[in-house]
């Protein structure tokens, strides 16, 4: 198995959990990306996406700690990210899909720059 297809397998895995990244930030998993150099871990803090290099790593939570505290990063998500606010419809004034938020936060991503997954915000 190549490196491309281990982390595309790791992301299958944890997609939408939350992980530690290499910056000690806990964020979720939402998709990989890659461009000329590298693979890229994408992340998202509830506002932002942000890239981490696979050469560094992610250090999965769930499973790792016990239920209550996991769920309460799901609990505080729910309350503080805005997909998730999108989502249930919590967000007074906005009128986008979470199809066009989506695409807003890659709006500063370069033509060079590919998307390798989906963003997935939802953990299965």
């Amino acid at each position: 198995m190549n490196n491309r297809e281990l982390i595309l397998n790791k992301f299958e895995q944890l997609k939408g959990q939350f992980v530690i990244t290499e910056m000690w930030k806990v964020e979720r998993l939402v998709g990989i990306g890659e461009d000329e150099h590298d693979y890229y871990y994408i992340t998202y803090d509830g506002r932002e996406l942000k890239f981490h290099t696979c050469v560094g790593r992610i250090i999965p939570l769930k499973g790792k700690i016990d239920a209550k505290h996991y769920n309460e990063f799901e609990r505080l998500a729910d309350l503080n990210h805005f997909d998730r606010i999108l989502e249930k419809g919590r967000s007074s004034g906005v009128t986008y899909t979470m199809d066009q938020y989506k695409r807003n936060l890659m709006k500063d991503w370069r033509e060079e720059d590919k998307l390798l997954t989906d963003i997935v915000f939802k953990s299965e």
